[in-house]
């Protein structure tokens, strides 16, 4: 399955890190609204590294954004940055570098859709 078929966010997921919570949708809200917070630091990392051709601090920076993602049910984002990790992984950093511009747009998309469906619901 292609990224772009994966949904910005995952309901399902989000209502299972609700669950693992024992429901306590405040407490899930701030976790989310903490993500959401953390996106931009997350991603300039991320960029950071790959710019000063540091494989890795990229990759821990990577490796952090995909396990949140995956937590937040940020399902295309997580699927995103898997590519990214694989590409660090076999050393073809331009090509990670290329993919910057895709995380940004989808990660960017994520956060507002995370915002808007879930951290500003009353």
């Amino acid at each position: 399955m292609t990224h772009t078929k994966l949904p910005l966010v995952c309901n399902e997921t989000l209502h299972s890190l609700e669950d693992s919570l024992f429901g306590e949708r405040a407490l899930c809200r701030n976790f989310v609204h903490r993500y959401v917070d953390m996106w931009p630091g997350r991603f300039e990392r991320i960029q950071a590294a790959l710019a000063a051709g540091n494989n890795e601090n990229a990759m821990d920076a990577a490796l952090s954004l995909r396990s949140s993602s995956m937590m937040v049910g940020a399902a295309r984002l997580g699927d995103l940055t898997t590519n990214l990790i694989h590409l660090l992984e076999i050393g073809r950093h331009a090509a990670a570098a290329k993919k910057l511009t895709a995380l940004l747009v989808c990660g960017n998309q994520t956060t507002c859709q995370l915002t808007m469906s879930y951290i500003n619901v009353a």
